[in-house]
């Protein structure tokens, strides 16, 4: 499911804000202060439970208010979502009137916001990269849930026996650990084989309209699974038990994986600049949730704040036939309306929202 319609009140600067999104893609703009970040905040809110801004719900009620309300819309479904946050209260989500967790939230309408850090997604930390890798699998597929929880607990007892210097007692979470591991790594794989066909595809279709976005074709994306994949988990885990019982411990395994952009041996972070490395992000993101949206049968929404932010204007041309190809609902926003006369569109596939005139 996904939003075709949401309803905001008393929310961050807005008393009350209707709004019928696209299909596809819908733009957001206005000067600085206007409430562009704010209403992408909604819709990411209403999807997750959580903001991409801020830990502390309250904050995000109007204030003088008492609380904020959100109601979504899915018209394909007639589905009607709404959460709500009162002060001193916990977040309240219901789903046809009925109330819902917010893992049943987060898989009923997925959403993944392209933030700052996610702009610059090579220039982070490997737990970093793994977190983005996982959150899309979680909502796609409960067994991967299942594995990564099943992992993780093992992976925990085998540490606190390390602590202790108890490697046989390390060694006897080892099946259970091996078991879990192996499954999560082959489909951490097989999303990031499948999730970069759809990139070369994707940037192969951008070339077409604009050569400059061949910088971002032939560059390799691979994971690393964080051990050695050629003997399997098990003899990594073998051949790293004196280390772990040194370092008290465990060294390898998918807790290490990291996921590599290279081209001819450098990585991408090295010889990118920052607008190139910005949207490289939206371009790998973009694939991935068009993944999920094939392979998993689920409508997620993508949240972009600040477009322009770090991309120049040969960057910014680039990105525009991307357009032409968003498969799932896009939800980004911009100081200034750069697209209006560049871009063939129907109202249905791509809208534009002065965010000073709704206000």
């Amino acid at each position: 499911m996904a939003f075709s319609k949401i309803d905001l009140r008393n929310f961050r600067c807005f008393d009350s804000l209707s709004i019928d999104l696209s299909s596809k893609s819908s733009l957001f703009f206005g000067k600085n202060g206007c409430g562009k970040t704010s209403i992408l905040e909604s819709i990411y809110v209403a999807s997750s439970g959580r903001s991409f801004r801020t830990s502390n719900l309250e904050s995000l009620i109007k204030k003088g208010a008492e609380a904020f309300n959100i109601k979504a819309y899915d018209d394909s479904s007639g589905s009607v979502l709404e959460v709500k946050k009162a002060i001193n209260n916990p977040i309240n989500i219901k789903i046809n009137d009925s109330r819902v967790t917010i893992s049943e939230l987060v898989r009923a309408f997925p959403s993944f916001s392209i933030d700052s850090k996610t702009f610059f997604y090579n220039d982070n930390a490997p737990e970093y990269r793994r977190k983005q890798l996982d959150r899309g699998l979680f909502i796609a597929s409960p067994d991967y849930a299942k594995d990564w929880f099943g992992y993780f607990r093992s992976l925990k007892q085998r540490n606190s026996a390390l602590k202790l210097g108890e490697m046989a007692q390390a060694k006897a979470y080892d099946p259970v650990l091996i078991d879990h591991g192996e499954r999560l790594n082959f489909l951490r794989e097989s999303l990031i084989v499948e999730v970069k066909e759809i990139y070369d595809d994707l940037v192969y279709k951008l070339a077409q309209e604009n050569k400059r976005a061949n910088i971002f074709s032939g560059i390799n994306i691979y994971l690393k699974p964080g051990f050695d994949n050629k003997i399997g988990l098990m003899e990594s885990l073998k051949n790293t038990n004196d280390i772990d019982f040194k370092r008290k411990i465990t060294t390898a395994g998918p807790h290490k994986c990291d996921i590599i952009f290279d081209s001819k041996g450098s990585l991408i972070k090295d010889i990118f600049s920052r607008g190139e490395q910005k949207l490289l992000s939206i371009l790998w993101s973009l694939s991935q949730n068009i993944y999920l949206g094939r392979t998993f049968n689920i409508n997620p929404i993508l949240l972009l704040d600040d477009l322009s932010s770090e991309l120049d204007t040969e960057m910014l041309e680039c990105f525009l036939p991307t357009l032409k190809h968003i498969e799932n609902r896009f939800v980004f926003s911009n100081i200034v309306d750069l697209f209006g006369s560049k871009i063939e569109h129907d109202e249905q596939s791509f809208k534009k929202f002065h965010v000073e005139q709704l206000n």
